[in-house]
């Protein structure tokens, strides 16, 4: 279960975490003011009852805003058409998430925010081969989505001696074989120290509805820092990436043989495409470019709801 916002002592209470949310979560009600507008994230949906959003939305106006497929697991599902119906306003992080809130009059997409002045590029190097770093970043439940390269992956690794570098919460399967691969816990206070020194990011997926609905934030990341990206063909990652140009779209083995082989041979490749990259984030991704999109919905929903 998610227990962002929770006390530490909080966390590891197991099937208790529900009553402790439920009592953290209403203690946060007390700080809220007269014409306060009241964000509901995904964590909140993890509490079975809606007895805490009710409350607020009798009292305040209300944002829900997702950037996962939230409504796909089990233990959100039913909550998750109560939400839509009871808020003002839903923020949806890309198309597919948008039709699944199934509230199209008050549903604006707005995708993930990249904070383009902590994430700055880097300087281009030369480095190729056995120097270069690829990286994946994820918690460990969405190993299974490495997993997808797996194989083609290994083999690229071992032919050209590049390193994987896996930033996670807990350490990766050994299926590797004899491939260089370092594993880095990771942290909000190390995040962008272990991303400095990368060369290309990596974003496989399988093809099925939970991963169409995520929103690319790692793989912007790295794009951000001025690096190339291989990513599967899958969702928002065909509009983040224009295979060719800010990196490479894979839907085959051989799709992702040649496109990270070609990154690890070609430093000036990877310098061409990691700028473009740059340029596509700060367009579309980057917090200058989504704040008056925020600021409109704030807008419509306006004054709170009257009590």
């Amino acid at each position: 279960m998610e227990t962002a916002g929770l006390p530490r002592w909080a966390r590891p209470l197991g099937p208790l975490f529900i009553p402790v949310a439920a009592v953290v979560r209403a203690a946060d009600l007390r700080v809220l003011r007269p014409g306060d507008i009241v964000f509901f994230q995904r964590p909140l949906t993890e509490l079975p009852m809606a007895t805490l959003e009710r409350f607020v939305a009798g009292r305040h106006a209300t944002v829900f805003d997702f950037d996962d497929a939230i409504h796909l697991t089990w233990q959100n599902q039913r909550k998750f058409g109560r939400l839509m119906a009871l808020c003002d306003a839903i923020i949806a992080g890309n198309a597919t998430l948008a039709e699944a809130a199934g509230v199209p009059q008050k549903t604006w997409v707005i995708p993930t925010a990249i904070d383009t002045e902590r994430f700055r590029p880097l300087p281009p190097n030369q480095r190729r081969g056995a120097e270069v770093v690829i990286v994946w970043t994820g918690i460990a439940r969405n190993y299974p989505q490495l997993l997808v390269a797996a194989p083609v992956l290994r083999g690229v690794l071992e032919a050209t001696g590049a390193t994987l570098r896996i930033i996670s919460d807990a350490p990766p399967p050994r299926v590797w074989g004899h491939a260089r691969v370092e594993y880095r816990r990771w942290s909000a206070a190390t995040e962008l120290a272990d991303l400095v020194d990368v060369d290309i990011g990596l974003m496989p997926l399988p093809d099925t509805p939970y991963a169409r609905g995520k929103c690319a934030f790692k793989l912007l990341q790295v794009m951000a820092l001025g690096r190339p990206a291989v990513a599967s063909a899958v969702g928002v990652n065909r509009e983040v990436i224009r295979s060719g140009e800010n990196g490479f779209l894979a839907s085959s083995d051989r799709q992702w043989q040649d496109a990270l082989s070609a990154l690890i041979d070609d430093p000036g490749l990877r310098g061409r495409m990691g700028a473009a990259a740059r340029a596509q984030v700060e367009a579309g991704y980057a917090l200058p470019a989504l704040l008056p999109r925020y600021a409109e919905v704030l807008r419509r929903v306006g004054a709170p709801a009257p009590a």
